[in-house]
C-alpha cells in the first residue's frame, strides 16, 4: 500500500456501502447542493455544515507534515442485521457503515490529534415498522499490536411511519496519538466487528 503525505484537515471517503437491501441510494448530489459526505466532512474540519469563506480557511504549517492513516472496517463490522428467520422477509432493519473521513492535526515531534467521522444509515426490512434503532459504534487506533484509544458510542436513529430508512452521522473527537514508530491504523465497527481489522483497506 502507499500512502501520500497529508497535510491538516485531510479526509478519506470510503465507497458507499450497500448490503443486501434495495433502495439504498447515494451520497452524491446533482443539484449543486452539498452530498451527505461532505456534509459529514466540513462537520469534521470547521465544526459547521458549510466551509468558512476561503479568506478565512486555516493556514497549512509549511514545517510540519504528516500521514494521516487511512480509516478501515472491521471484518463483520460494516452492518448489523435484526430478524426473526433465515429468509429474506423476516428481516426486520439493517444499520449500516455507508461512509467514514478523519481529521489530523499535528501536534508537534510527530504525534496528531485525530477526529474520526462516521456516516450511516438505517434501513427498514419487510418486516419492519417505525420505531427507533441503534447500534454500538466502536472505534479503535492501533500502532502495530499497541492499542492506542478505543471508543464506544451508541449510533443510530428513529424511523417514522411511511419512512423506509434514516441516516445517522457521529464524530469521534479528541483522540490524541503520541509520536511513535510503526503505522498507525484507525478501526471502526458496528457491533463488535471492530475487535479484528479487516482484511484488506478500503480507499
Amino acid at each position: 500500500m502507499s500512502e501520500q503525505p497529508l497535510r491538516r484537515q485531510t479526509l478519506l471517503a470510503l465507497p458507499f456501502l450497500c448490503l443486501g437491501l434495495a433502495g439504498c441510494g447515494s451520497s452524491s448530489s446533482s443539484s449543486g447542493q452539498p452530498s451527505t459526505l461532505q456534509t459529514l466532512g466540513n462537520v469534521l474540519v470547521f465544526q459547521s455544515t458549510k466551509p468558512p469563506p476561503a479568506d478565512q480557511l486555516p493556514k497549512e504549517d509549511s514545517d510540519e507534515q504528516l500521514i494521516c492513516p487511512q480509516v478501515i472496517i472491521a471484518d463483520g463490522g460494516a452492518a448489523v442485521r435484526a430478524q426473526s428467520g433465515q429468509d429474506s422477509g423476516s428481516l426486520r432493519h439493517q444499520i449500516s457503515i455507508l461512509n467514514v473521513a478523519r481529521e489530523c492535526t499535528p501536534t508537534g515531534n510527530g504525534g496528531f490529534r485525530l477526529k474520526v467521522g462516521v456516516e450511516g444509515r438505517i434501513l427498514l426490512g419487510p418486516a419492519g415498522g417505525a420505531g427507533t434503532y441503534g447500534a454500538t459504534l466502536t472505534t479503535v487506533v492501533m500502532r502495530g499490536t499497541s492499542q492506542i484509544a478505543r471508543r464506544s458510542a451508541r449510533v443510530g436513529g428513529t424511523v417514522t411511519s411511511g419512512q423506509g430508512g434514516v441516516d445517522f452521522s457521529h464524530v469521534e473527537d479528541g483522540i490524541v496519538v503520541p509520536a511513535g514508530r510503526g503505522d498507525v491504523e484507525i478501526i471502526v465497527g458496528l457491533g463488535g466487528g471492530a475487535a479484528t481489522p479487516a482484511r484488506s483497506r478500503r480507499r
